[in-house]
């Protein structure tokens, strides 16, 4: 699965599942717009387990509710 969320014109925030050496991880990472018309990866971003999606939840909702 994954979300697609603009940030610019040339630049996204792409947020995805995946598989690596047996780990299911969950990636966040910004891609921009090449000149080829090509949406690349940038080295911006974080990848972490899926059994620590509830943990990173959790903190991203403490900040959300942060003043």
């Amino acid at each position: 699965m994954r979300f697609e969320i603009d940030r610019s014109p040339t630049e996204k925030l792409i947020i995805e599942g995946s598989e690596y050496k047996g780990h299911q991880l969950i990636s966040l990472r910004i891609y921009f717009l090449s000149t080829n018309e090509e949406w690349l990866p940038t080295k911006k971003g974080v990848t972490f387990k899926r059994e620590q999606f509830d943990e990173v939840l959790e903190a991203l909702n403490k900040i959300k509710v942060e003043k």
